[in-house]
């Protein structure tokens, strides 16, 4: 605690020389002051080495000249005499202060982010989602909750089976794994019945929980139970369950397409611009000064960071490539036209029976009427048509 003292006021190391016993009496002179000397030892034949406050140094300086003695001053140690040498260099004291402000500034944010893991959805697609969320490069760290991130990014991507945040220092990194996504938890404390999402006829039915009110060849509409919430135990009681079953049957649905004959169609005209810039902590200085260009013009971007021991730095090179384009009207022929129907219409099947459903026979018929070429198809599915609904159970008024 003394010698932390002495650094926070600052000391000095001095001589005393003086032949004939003078730096004795100087000595002597000193202690009946009262001020304090400490680390004193011996130097030469006529000398002496003295540690003193750097306040008191000029106390000792009368008493130097009543024995005929020298002073000379060794050193100087201690904060203040630190700040005084700061103090004679601006600019290294400046460029310090502002090195310091720059690193408090720097570690409270994300610099480097990556993507690692298998998946076909791009790392452009995926950085876009993430900084549509707060964590883009220059992102405050205090700002980003992790678990809910990685929450939020699972629900806009569900083909991912996987995904999480994890952070190290400035440093985020989406760790992920595509696979089949998992059937959303239902929850088993809460009754449900299994309905008829379509009119159909029963082709199979497995019950997991509940009740099947409903038999293979049975005709069902929309709406109607097929498994039942209430189960009756062996007692002789009721009790309610979550319904769980795969109930498939035979549907007729109906798809529509209508492609219109006259199409707008880009063509590029072989006019090109490129803008560069340098994005530097986050900030993008421009290389090239010319203007984002208006009108029908596509763009695509690229993003090629430096890299240090094959980790990428908060530097990157950024590139536009603006391409020209203009609008070209051009008749479809029918076979066209049936093509681009037809790719609509596997969309909508597709859609509306899911990965289990499919097409067992269908038929068509096509047609141009006022310029949009229309197609009409007709087809015998199979498709399971259970869907969850919660069972209401309303309390009476008591009175």
């Amino acid at each position: 605690m003394v010698r932390l003292t002495r650094w926070l006021t600052g000391w000095v190391e001095f001589s005393c020389k003086g032949d004939g016993g003078k730096s004795e009496r100087f000595l002597t002179l000193a202690s009946r002051s009262g001020i304090l000397l400490w680390g004193i030892r011996k130097q030469g034949e006529n000398g002496v080495l003295c540690r003193c406050r750097a306040a008191d140094y000029e106390f000792f300086r009368p008493f130097a000249a009543r024995t005929g003695a020298r002073l000379h001053l060794c050193s100087r140690h201690g904060l203040c005499f630190r700040l005084r040498f700061f103090g004679r260099r601006k600019g290294m004291t400046a460029g310090l202060a502002l090195a310091v402000v720059l690193l408090w500034l720097l570690s409270g944010k994300y610099w480097v982010i990556t993507v690692q893991g298998d998946t076909n959805i791009p790392t452009e697609t995926l950085l876009a989602a993430a900084r549509e969320e707060g964590l883009y490069t220059g992102a405050d760290r205090s700002s980003i909750n992790t678990h809910e991130l990685s929450r939020v990014l699972r629900d806009r991507f569900p083909q991912l089976s996987w995904l999480s945040v994890n952070t190290d220092g400035c440093t985020a990194q989406l760790c992920l794994e595509e696979g089949t996504p998992k059937p959303q938890d239902e929850d088993s404390d809460t009754p449900a019945n299994l309905l008829a999402s379509a009119d159909g006829k029963i082709k199979s039915i497995d019950v997991f929980s509940g009740t099947a009110m409903v038999q293979p060849g049975d005709g069902v509409i929309e709406g109607q139970l097929l498994i039942s919430g209430i189960v009756e135990s062996e007692t002789g009681s009721n009790h309610a369950v979550f319904a769980r079953g795969k109930v498939v049957a035979e549907t007729r649905r109906e798809f529509t397409a209508k492609i219109p004959m006259e199409q707008i169609e880009r063509k590029k005209t072989g006019e090109t611009l490129v803008r560069e810039s340098v994005l530097f902590f986050g900030l993008r200085f421009p290389v090239t000064l010319r203007k984002a260009p208006e009108g029908l013009w596509e763009k695509e971007t690229e993003d090629s960071p430096l890299t240090l021991l094959q980790t990428p730095l908060p530097v990157s090179r950024y590139r536009e490539v603006w391409s020209r384009y203009e609008e070209v009207s051009r008749t479809l022929t029918e076979e066209e036209a049936q093509s681009l129907a037809w790719d609509a219409v596997l969309l909508q099947q597709r859609e509306m029976l899911g990965k289990t459903g499919r097409v067992v026979s269908q038929e068509w018929k096509t047609g141009v009427e006022d310029g949009v070429f229309h197609l009409t198809v007709r087809a015998v599915c199979e498709e399971e048509i259970g869907v969850t609904q919660e069972i209401v159970v309303e309390s009476g008024e008591t009175g």
